[in-house]
Order: structure tokens, then sequence, then C-alpha cells
């Protein structure tokens, strides 16, 4: 199995977006997705950059993306990466690509000395199990951090 996580290309922002569509179709939120791909790509490769996302490559193919938004959170007086979409297709799950997306993304907030924010539903319990297990902190509204120092590596 050769799985790469990388940051995303303009080559890859279709693929990336099509994920993003099948992610509101399952949480059954197609409706209240604005964006469409060219919208995606223009937020992604805007100067300066509006979003940012990686994707997962497993054999050649696009399986997996996390996309966020760099931002400045005034209660933490700091710079943030707020995870807005995590997703990986039904047929790559079960080989770590959501794990490693998250851990990618966590590199890349510390080494610019950010954390990462985000959300969870309260009965996405798997999800909730992975976050606390990389060291994150959620609370009882659904909303996770994961601050710099608490990010290995």
């Amino acid at each position: 199995m050769s799985l790469i996580i990388r940051e995303g290309t303009r080559e890859d922002a279709a693929a990336a977006y099509g994920l993003i569509e099948a992610l509101a179709s399952h949480e059954n939120s197609a409706a209240d997705l604005k964006i469409d791909a060219v919208g995606f790509e223009k937020a992604a490769f805007s100067s300066p950059a509006k979003i940012g996302f990686m994707v997962a490559e497993l054999e050649g193919a696009i399986v997996g993306v996390t996309t966020w938004v760099p931002r400045f959170h005034i209660w933490n007086n700091s710079n943030i990466f707020q995870l807005d979409d995590l997703y990986v297709s039904p047929t790559a799950r079960g080989h770590g690509v959501g794990s490693k997306l998250l851990m990618e993304l966590g590199a890349k907030a510390k080494a610019e000395d950010a954390g990462v924010k985000w959300e969870v539903m309260a009965e996405n319990e798997g999800a909730i199990r992975l976050y606390k297990r990389i060291g994150a902190r959620v609370s009882e509204k659904g909303v996770c951090w994961w601050p710099p120092e608490a990010i290995p590596g």
C-alpha cells in the first residue's frame, strides 16, 4: 500500500472538491455546500490563499482530503488552523488515512506555531476517540483544540 499525504496542488483541486461533495452528501448537507469546484480552486490558490488543503493519495488515486482556514484566534491570542473538512472515501477507510491526514496537518500547524481547532458531532464516537488519542481536547460542545505543544513531533 503506497500512501502519500501531501499539500494539494492546482491539479488536485477537482478531486479534492469531489471528496468535499461526497462528505456533504454523506452528512445529508449537499444543499448547504455553496462553493463549486471553480470557487474551491480560486480560494485555495488566490494570493493570499483563503484556504489550505492536503490530499491523501493511495496507489495513485486521491482518496482523502483535509481543508482548513488559517486565522487568528482571539481567545488564545495566536494563529490557528480552523479545520473545515476531513474526509476519506469509503473504499480507503481502515488504513489510517484520516489519522495520517490529521497528523500532517498538525505537523504543518506546529511548524507555524499554530494550533488546530475543529468541531465534531457528539455521535461521532470513533472520531472523538481518535482525536483524544492524538492529544486533542474535546469539549462538551464538540469543539476540539489541539494546541501546538500537544502535537507530536
